[in-house]
């Protein structure tokens, strides 16, 4: 995999390259996004954060607020992934304030739901409980059935971490239908 992932980074530096010759910022932005997502794929959190960050500022200059949610959530990801809760808090909330401003209701739901992830992680599991509910309420406007189910189903994990088991059952059962009845 190491070898696929230094040609691919060897292609996208070609692309980025090629598309600030001809000051195509479209092009730039996608050939940032894809570098950053490559550093990733290997694991190397710090320099796909870079890129991420780097292709989030070509973005956010151009006005193109949904993109910027992605990014946003791009970096939220990196940080995670990297342990570094705070910076990770940070990304998913702007995210979540993109999204709203696109007026996209599944990326606002998606994006509470990994900061209620971030907040477990980061051993807040109350605080996350509080977050998953508001994200649940989210998907449910946006009637998203398959990310409810997914939200119902991280409720009753942090239910039975937290020492619940009936509200655990409750949530499980609750997202094994919702699952059942919005197959993939």
């Amino acid at each position: 995999q190491a070898g696929r992932a230094e040609k691919a980074l060897g292609r996208y530096r070609g692309a980025l390259e090629s598309a600030r010759a001809v000051q195509d910022a479209v092009a730039a932005g996608r050939a940032l996004e894809s570098l950053g997502g490559t550093y990733a794929e290997l694991g190397d959190w710090q320099r796909a954060a870079d890129w991420y960050g780097r292709a989030l500022e070509l973005r956010l200059s151009r006005g193109h607020t949904a993109d910027a949610a992605r990014l946003h959530g791009r970096l939220g990801a990196v940080h995670t992934h990297a342990g570094r809760w705070a910076e990770a808090l940070r990304e998913w909330r702007a995210s979540y304030g993109a999204y709203r401003r696109a007026g996209d209701a599944v990326g606002v739901a998606r994006a509470m739901g990994e900061t209620a992830r971030v907040q477990e992680y980061a051993g807040r599991p109350e605080q996350a409980l509080r977050s998953c509910f508001e994200a649940l309420e989210l998907a449910r406007k946006a009637a998203d059935g398959r990310l409810e189910a997914a939200l119902q189903l991280r409720i009753a994990d942090t239910f039975e971490r937290l020492g619940d088991p009936a509200a655990a059952r409750l949530h499980r059962g609750l997202g094994e239908g919702l699952l059942a009845d919005h197959p993939a």
